[in-house]
């Protein structure tokens, strides 16, 4: 009687919509030291991530996925302490975010905890509101799910309009598009490095590499890489609460 209680309630839990937010946050980043805690307009950068994650209601479990015992002291000050920690064997530099997602699925898993969303919330994007997890559920749930949504945001310009470097000079990868005005080539996009949202399964898949996308404003998105985008992302931050404020 008591397994088969057990069974029901894995069942329904299954049933109903669980979401568990994955922030990744490894400790050995090379460009920008100790990036995840890196100072960023009065607070660790990773910070912004936690919270849009925690205002937005969304999620069942927030977990950061970290290797660090110095990201998971500061974690612990904030009650944010991760319930396992990263194996070094998922904390290389070839080690795919995918692998690091799987891992954590299955290590719930194996406390009998079950979740039918999962998403990717990168560490260091701390330019989108909890907002933009709303609105993005919203337009999730709007979808068959058939593919996972992920943030995107325009290319500055046309990819039709790039070079290719041969024997130092510059060659057009497409020449009959240079003529071409901007409003007459189809936009195209690029992931904005700040969130993706998959059905559980859809982890566990060969990726067809197809998305839906959610679209972020330029002001809003950058990928965090080098010094340079940190201070760029900086200067974009205090902008837009300016303009909020305005």
């Amino acid at each position: 009687m008591i397994l088969h209680t057990q069974k029901l309630t894995g069942l329904i839990n299954m049933l109903k919509l669980n979401r568990l937010a994955i922030i990744p946050a490894r400790g050995g980043s090379k460009r920008i030291k100790n990036k995840n805690l890196v100072e960023f307009n009065g607070q660790p950068i990773i910070q912004y991530t936690i919270n849009n994650a925690k205002k937005s209601k969304l999620f069942n479990k927030i977990h950061v996925s970290t290797d660090s015992n110095k990201i998971i002291n500061f974690l612990k000050k904030s009650n944010m302490g991760p319930e396992f920690k990263r194996p070094k064997k998922f904390s290389g530099d070839r080690v795919g975010l995918s692998e690091t997602l799987q891992y954590v699925v299955n290590e719930y898993k194996k406390k009998k905890v079950f979740f039918n969303e999962v998403w990717l919330l990168y560490s260091c994007s701390p330019l989108i509101s909890h907002k933009d997890f709303i609105s993005a559920s919203k337009k999730f749930d709007k979808t068959k799910k058939k593919y996972p949504m992920m943030s995107i945001r325009e290319y500055d310009i046309p990819i039709e309009w790039a070079f290719k470097k041969k024997n130092n000079n510059l060659e057009p990868i497409n020449k009959r598009f240079l003529k071409s005005r901007s409003q007459d080539i189809r936009k195209s996009y690029h992931e904005s490095a700040s969130f993706v949202i998959f059905k559980t399964s859809q982890l566990f898949k060969n990726n067809s590499f197809k998305y839906y996308g959610y679209e972020l404003k330029k002001r809003y998105a950058i990928d965090i890489d080098t010094k340079e985008d940190l201070e760029i992302a900086k200067a974009l931050h205090k902008y837009n609460t300016k303009m909020i404020n305005a």
